[in-house]
């Protein structure tokens, strides 16, 4: 495939493609792979619908970009529903081919050609669809989409202006603890004033999910839901043993770390909006977006060759939407155009310290999928998601040598933050996960009892949580603001699995920086080739589900915590 350059996004050809004529094509495609008398024709034919894959995957990703950009955009909303809606019917499409692979009788030499996962992924695809659920899955998705919009659309009261979410972020960082916490009571009366409409979907989506599940022949989701995030290698019962691990290591941990925090900012006691780090508040990126935006070009052409020429591009060819606006919907992510080779970066910057983090965070997300444009499948483009974020926060760490650039003399007080807010983290994502495994595992529970499950998991994980007099939080809602929960189910103890590996490059980085990159391109090289497990492997990691290893790496990180002297910071 020839390289695709020199467009800029906007000049971007898009286009609905035509439900019928797929039907069509695959049809031929069918017949052709079906009466194949050689591996050869196969691979030809698989070779072709891959390669509308890609141009379906594009026109889709465009699609729901834009709304994503603008929520208010009616042309913007109607393309995204019209992908929304063919999506399930373009599965269903794909499903008798997948059929057809599962028996080929030249398995073998497809596996040879593309590897064992495109077989396992198949085989995946082909429990977790069937034409029977088409209908549900397109309930599923505008289900998801009405927690979209409603979360993007907020419009919060605060000191006489109008916010949405990610504008109110900067006043929880203040300085003041009677902003912070009048900006958090902001933030959660919006929560309350809709709480029945995240309490009637989230109970219309769990259920949902779960008649899906066992309209499959699932007894719930949770297993549905692991074979959704292409999870081949591992189930819930690792899952549960390293959510154990970071209950054992991490917590104990956090509440050290918590208590130093309450001495730097000299307060009696904590409360949950008492989320920065030092008195004079949290560090702050010195710039205009578009200076930052130069500085990181600057930053990663001295990085790595390649790089340089990765960022040269996203900036040439205008593949960021980086700095938060009305309209526009809260959050970070990277997605992508197979059909034109190219990542694309969204986030919302707001003045704080995490403009920074975003940036480079989808930034090792782009890169990776930059750096394995030439995989021979589209659906090795990605990797599953725990291995995605492994590229994401490692990137974090590898741009640290710049951070000087971005923070200048709070530079230190940046890198403490990140060290140890990555660390306390961990409690969370899992908090996160378990959470979800209870809530499939019990799909008829109440939004109530929902709410006080997730009051007694964050006593498990979060022990020193408190919200004070903040109602809708102490009632168990704060849960609800976390989109992954509707959005993704079982998407987040990746981040968990993620941030371990990336400790890990951390410390590779510090000891030898030429290998620690080697490593990391590599990893990122191979994209989606191999399962979560065969890419730490690759990569030189070692796997987060072994015991001992996150007992090793919080070892590592808590002694670099403890060297740091945080009454000069």
């Amino acid at each position: 495939m020839k390289e695709r350059s020199n467009m800029k996004y906007s000049e971007y050809p898009y286009e609905r493609i035509n439900l019928d004529e797929a039907r069509q094509n695959m049809s031929s495609w069918l017949t052709r792979f079906n009466s194949a008398e050689s591996s050869g024709e196969q691979i030809a034919v698989l070779k072709e619908v891959d390669e509308s894959s890609r141009e379906y995957s594009s026109y889709q990703a465009i699609a729901s970009l834009n709304f994503n950009k603008n929520i208010n955009d009616d042309e913007a909303k109607a393309e995204k529903e019209y992908y929304d809606n063919i999506g399930p019917e373009y599965m269903k499409i794909h499903n008798e081919l997948d059929k057809a692979v599962n028996t080929s009788q030249f398995k073998e030499e497809l596996a040879a050609e593309w590897g064992e996962t495109f077989l396992k992924q198949i085989e995946m695809d082909l429990k977790t669809f069937d034409p029977d659920i088409v209908e549900m899955l397109k309930e599923e998705t505008e289900l998801r989409n009405r927690y979209t919009q409603k979360i993007g659309g907020a419009q919060i009261e605060f000191k006489g202006e109008a916010y949405n979410l990610a504008g109110l972020g900067p006043f929880h960082k203040d300085k003041s603890r009677e902003v912070r916490k009048e900006s958090y009571q902001a933030r959660f009366k919006w929560f309350e004033e809709n709480g029945e409409f995240f309490d009637e979907l989230y109970d219309k989506l769990v259920k949902l999910r779960h008649k899906i599940a066992t309209t499959l022949g699932f007894e719930n989701f949770v297993e549905l839901g692991y074979m959704r995030m292409s999870r081949s290698d591992y189930g819930s019962k690792e899952v549960a043993n390293f959510r154990k691990q970071i209950v054992d290591h991490v917590v104990p941990v956090v509440k050290k770390l918590n208590q130093q925090r309450k001495e730097i900012l000299g307060l009696d006691h904590l409360y949950f909006y008492d989320g920065i780090n030092f008195r004079e508040g949290d560090p702050t990126p010195k710039g205009t977006p578009d200076e930052l935006v130069e500085r990181a070009q600057k930053m990663y052409h001295e990085l790595s060759k390649e790089t340089g020429e990765f960022f040269d591009i996203m900036v040439n060819e205008d593949l960021m939407d980086l700095v938060n606006r009305d309209g526009k919907m809260a959050g970070g992510f990277c997605t992508a155009f197979p059909k034109y080779e190219r990542p694309y970066i969204f986030s919302n910057f707001n003045g704080t310290d995490h403009d920074i983090t975003v940036l480079t965070h989808e930034a090792g997300h782009a890169f990776q999928c930059y750096s394995s444009r030439k995989q021979p499948l589209s659906s090795y483009l990605w990797p599953t998601m725990e291995s995605a974020e492994i590229h994401s926060m490692s990137m974090e760490f590898f741009t640290w040598p710049w951070m000087k650039e971005f923070f200048k003399e709070e530079t230190d007080r940046f890198k403490y933050k990140h060290i140890s807010g990555s660390l306390s983290f961990l409690p969370y994502g899992a908090c996160v996960d378990h959470f979800q495994h209870w809530v499939f595992e019990n799909p008829d529970a109440t939004p109530k009892e929902r709410k006080e499950k997730w009051l007694e998991l964050e006593s498990i994980y979060l022990p020193d949580r408190d919200y004070d007099d903040i109602a809708y939080a102490k009632s168990g809602g704060l849960w609800q603001g976390q989109l992954h929960i509707y959005q993704m189910p079982f998407y987040y103890i990746d981040y968990t699995l993620a941030q371990t590996c990336a400790f890990q490059f951390w410390m590779k980085n510090e000891e030898d920086s030429d290998q620690a990159w080697e490593d990391y391109y590599r990893l990122c090289q191979a994209g989606g080739s191999l399962p979560f497990t065969g890419l730490v492997e690759l990569a030189g990691l070692e796997l987060p589900f072994n015991d001992g290893c996150l007992e090793k790496v919080v070892g590592k990180v808590t002694n670099w915590l403890e060297s740091i002297d945080v009454s000069a910071l």
